[in-house]
This record gives C-alpha cells, structure tokens and sequence, in this order.
C-alpha cells in the first residue's frame, strides 16, 4: 500500500496506531537515512532480501503474516517506489507500506509515471474531518452526533451544542498536532504556533519541487500562489490577478502542482448533471481551497470572535470558512481509496457571475449544494442552475436546523417543475454525504 496526504496530516502515527490494532510486529523505516539495502535496488530478483535483511538487522524473528514493513519519506530514496512492484511480485507475504511527505512529486516524474502500476493499493489520508475531531474533543457528543436521524430535526439543545463544536472546528482545523494540542487545552496562542510552523514548512519544501519532480519550478511562484489561497481561500481570482506578472501557462502549471502535493484543492465549474462530472468540466475555471480549515483561519489573521461571536458562520470571512468546510469535507470522506475531485457550477454574462458552490456525485446522483443564509427563495443562482438542468433535489447548508421544501422555479421558467430541497447545519454535511445511498429516495420524496 502507498499512503498518500500531505505533509503533518498523520500518516505515519496513522501505520503505528494500525500495526498496535492488529498485533503486528512494525518494522519501520525513515528513508531521510540511507538505508543499509539501498545498493540492493539495483536487481528485482533482491526483494525478498531486502526483507530478509531488514529483519534480521533489527534481531526479528517471526512468521511473515505477523510483521508489517512500514518506509516513510520513500522519495528520498530514488527508485524505491518504482521498486515497490518487485516487493509485490517476489515476497507477497509480506505486508509493505509506504508514504512520503512529498511522495506525489515524485509520483509526478515521467519515469515513474507508471510506477508499480497494478502491484500496489492507494489510500489517501486528509486532515481530520469535523466528526473525527469531535470523537478527539468531545466523546459523549461524538456518540450523539453519530447516531442522529440525518434527516429528522435536531432540535435546539443539540444543535446549539453542535454548532458550537462546528465553530471550533473553524479555528482548530484537522492538523492532528493542532487537534491534539486543543485537546490538551494548550491556548489559542499555543494552536496558532503549530499552524504556523506547519505552514512554514510547507513554503520551506518548494525549493525541492523542482529536484523531486523532475520538472522546473519557480519557488517563488509557488509560494505566491499559496499565500494567495490560504489567505483567500474559495479563491477565484484570474490568473493574472492571482500571480500578476507570469505567463498563464507557468500558473497554471504550478497550481496544478500544488493541487497534486495535496497543499491546495481546486474546484472546476461543470455543467454536468449526471455521473461522471468530469464530462462537462471547463479546466479553464477554478475556485482554489487550502488543505485545511485551520491552517486557512490562522493564515487569514481572523479573530476568534469572528468566528465564536457569528451566529451564521456564511457570513465570516464572507462565506469563505464555510465553503472551505465543505470543499475538505467532500474530498475527505470515503472510500478512502479513491482521490476525490472537487466542482461547482457558474454562469457568466456581461458584469454578472451566477455561482452554485459545489456539485457533488453522491451514490451516483448529482446534488447542487449551496452554502446560503436567509430564506430559500433567495437562491437565484441555484434556481439558474436548476432551470438549465434537471437535478433529483438541492442541498442548503445554513444555520438552522434540519428542514424540507421545495425551490421553486424563477417566473420566466414556470414550465419547470419544483426541485425538492434539504436544509441542514454545515455540521452535518459529513454524515448526509456517508449515508446518502440509505437515504436519498426519502430526502428527494
């Protein structure tokens, strides 16, 4: 297996928590040092050996079904993951796997395009999700969140709570080490300096974008695009406007490399509405998210009243936390073996851009979702969208608690019939999507 996410998002605590859970002996290495077989590469018919070696260099004596052989960092070591094809093919019992901070360039590399094609499974790790962070801060609450009628009102009590927990959240993020340090009750100022330093690293790790993938990349470009998105994400700035004096290839190019190493996510406009989405995306339109909710908040400069004091968290930062929210959301629920793209739907005409915020495949059904405070008349972007195309209902995530009703048709499309809508706290979101295939007949009905 080949673990996949960005850097700091928990990957390797993640193998150590899985080797204790299943009883296996965890044999791991960091590949920063050179390893002791690094001259074995060389030979395919030298993978069992490998192995072999390994065990015995750290005095293991056991049977292959109990070890797991766990390589961190393998992009600093050349070759390794083309070579994880051999490991499959030679020494198939045992377990192997591997994962890298900055493991997708090299992933990127011409060479390697193919790499252990067939012979490996891909799993993607992203920041904590909103209920995972809640099982980390508030068990007893976890336990009620997770067994709530999705489609059933709340009801005040518990959505005061929830919503509560939503907005710290906000100014949390999922960044395991921010999680854990909120947990612990480190302070704000404590939270802010782990994000900080996270970002940090990541600016400090665009000189070696360049050596890792094999391409030429300009540092500088690529530092400029990601102070832009985390300082604005749900960025839909122009090209020239988002890096003001390079050509729109070379942007292009580098967004698209930092949507790849998982630092940033990138949404597309399609005007699809059936499965697969890709069919009708513009790759030419993009609205760009940061990795992480938290990081975005910390970068933003935002003050924690902001975010504690607004009764509709649409309204913060002009609707950009929340649609921050539900773009990591999408991307982080399962299957976990798939990476997930990101769209939404626009129209332009002279001096207006119409907007609905995402559209998502869910169990195969395309649902508009919309983040909107105020009644559900108001939505006229949506009601564009929906007068286009048909859609089997529309989701509104919103302030309130767990409501039904219908969007009606603008007067000049009164041909159109009445598309069912779900309202519902952006808390919730999670679940709606994870139980949408037990679900949705009764939510469109």
């Amino acid at each position: 297996m080949v673990l996949r996410g960005a850097r700091q998002v928990g990957k390797t605590t993640l193998i150590r928590m899985l080797a204790k859970e299943l009883g296996l002996i965890l044999i791991e290495l960091n590949l920063e040092d050179t390893p002791s077989f690094a001259g074995m590469l060389n030979k395919r018919s030298n993978a069992k050996d490998i192995l072999e070696l390994l065990l015995l260099e750290k005095g293991v004596v056991a049977e292959p079904e109990n070890v797991l052989f766990f390589f961190d960092e393998i992009q600093e070591l050349p070759g390794f993951y083309e070579y994880l094809r051999y490991f499959k093919e030679l020494a198939p019992e045992y377990k192997v796997i591997t994962a890298g901070s900055l493991l997708e360039l090299e992933i990127q590399k011409e060479k390697s395009g193919q790499g252990p094609s067939g012979r490996v499974e891909f799993a993607f790790l992203d920041p904590m999700t909103f209920e995972e962070f809640v099982l980390a801060a508030n068990p007893v609450a976890y336990k009620k969140l997770i067994n709530l009628d999705v489609l059933a009102p709340i009801g005040s009590s518990f959505h005061e709570i929830f919503y509560s927990l939503y907005k710290q959240y906000m100014v949390c993020g999922g960044m395991p080490a921010v999680v854990e340090a909120f947990v612990n009750n480190e302070g704000v100022l404590r939270l802010d300096e782990i994000k900080n330093n996270l970002l940090t690293g990541y600016i400090n790790d665009f000189a070696d974008f360049g050596k890792l993938s094999g391409q030429k990349y300009d540092p500088k470009l690529l530092e400029l695009i990601f102070r832009q998105v985390y300082s604005h994400p749900c960025n839909s700035m122009t090209l020239s406007k988002l890096a003001p004096g390079f050509r729109s290839d070379k942007i292009r190019d580098h967004i698209e490399i930092l949507v790849k190493s998982k630092l940033i996510r990138r949404s597309v406009h399609t005007h699809e509405n059936k499965a697969p989405l890709l069919s009708g995306a513009d790759k030419y339109t993009h609205k760009l998210f940061a990795l992480d909710i938290g990081l975005a908040y910390s970068y933003m400069d935002l003050l924690p009243q902001e975010v504690y004091g607004s009764g509709d968290v649409n309204s913060v930062a002009e609707g950009a936390m929340a649609e921050q929210f539900v773009a990591q959301t999408l991307q982080s629920v399962p299957p976990y073996y798939k990476a997930k793209s990101l769209y939404h739907w626009e129209r332009k005409k002279k001096n207006a851009i119409s907007e609905v915020d995402f559209v998502a495949a869910l169990d195969s059904r395309v649902v508009p979702i919309e983040c909107k405070s105020g009644h559900s008349n108001k939505m006229i972007s949506l009601k564009l969208m929906l007068g286009a195309k048909t859609y089997p209902m529309a989701l509104r995530l919103y302030a309130g608690d767990i409501e039904y009703g219908l969007i009606k048709p603008r007067p000049e499309q009164q041909d159109l019939k009445e598309v069912p809508l779900v309202s519902m706290p952006h808390y919730m979101l999670e679940r709606f999507v994870s139980k949408f295939s037990t679900i949705s007949a009764k939510a469109i009905s």
